[in-house]
């Protein structure tokens, strides 16, 4: 459920959440702001999982420097890793589309999970999958409803493409790279492909300095009514639709 008993959108509280009023969220940024800053643990991947009342199959949601609303983002290049875990997922689970996933940055969605947490703690593997309420439209469940044994399945296929990324294999250079990686859309399985550890190094920027760097680009409304930020073209418009 999005949202709570305050009748907000919890997923447009990630960026500065109230440990009164979004609980659950600050708890949850807390513990990741444990692991990275004080044990030190490198986080790898960052998912939430949502449904999706319009969109067929199942899906994610990104982060891409490249298609990144704010400039500076522009500057840096895209992490190899970042289409990693949708490229593995095509290929584990039968209901999984990888040409509707999309990676944008949008400047409404810099208070949702996916975007906050790749911001703030530089997780480069930072998504939100989506899972149609309808059905699929692709795959050996064309024209066919989403019932609990699909959903089943595609969660075991999840659970199949990140055992990959705890593989101890050596960092794979630029030909392995996601964005050169041909993965058999066909064979839905995942044997035979190598998928390499890489350093990740953890960003100091914090959630401050953040808000400072871009409060160009916001304007007044905006910085205090997240609210607003919807509209009926969002991307990302799941399963409660336009707030």
């Amino acid at each position: 459920q999005r949202c709570g008993l305050t009748d907000e959108d919890l997923n447009r509280r990630w960026r500065a959440p109230n440990p009164t009023l979004h609980p659950t969220i600050y708890h949850a940024k807390s513990l990741l702001e444990y692991l990275v800053g004080v044990v030190g643990t490198r986080v790898r991947v960052f998912c939430d999982l949502h449904g999706h009342s319009r969109q067929k199959n199942v899906f994610m949601y990104g982060c891409s420097r490249s298609l990144s609303w704010w400039p500076p983002d522009k500057d840096q290049p895209d992490h190899p890793d970042f289409m990693l875990l949708p490229r593995l997922a095509q290929n584990c689970m039968a209901t999984f589309s990888l040409s509707d996933c999309h990676f944008l940055i949008e400047r409404a969605r810099e208070a949702t999970a996916r975007v906050a947490v790749w911001r703030q703690f530089d997780i480069p593997m930072s998504y939100t999958m989506e899972a149609s309420t309808c059905g699929c439209d692709q795959g050996p469940y064309k024209n066919q409803h989403l019932s609990t044994k699909q959903l089943l399945e595609s969660g075991e296929g999840l659970c199949v493409a990140l055992s990959y990324l705890t593989s101890s294999t050596p960092d794979i250079d630029n030909t392995n790279s996601p964005s050169n990686m041909e993965l058999n859309r066909s064979t839905k399985v995942c044997d035979g492909v190598g998928v390499g550890v890489r350093k990740v190094v953890l960003s100091e920027r914090s959630l401050g300095d953040f808000s400072s760097e871009v409060a160009a680009f916001w304007s007044a409304d905006l910085l205090h009514d997240d609210d607003d930020l919807d509209s009926d073209e969002d991307l990302d418009l799941d399963l409660y639709g336009p707030v």
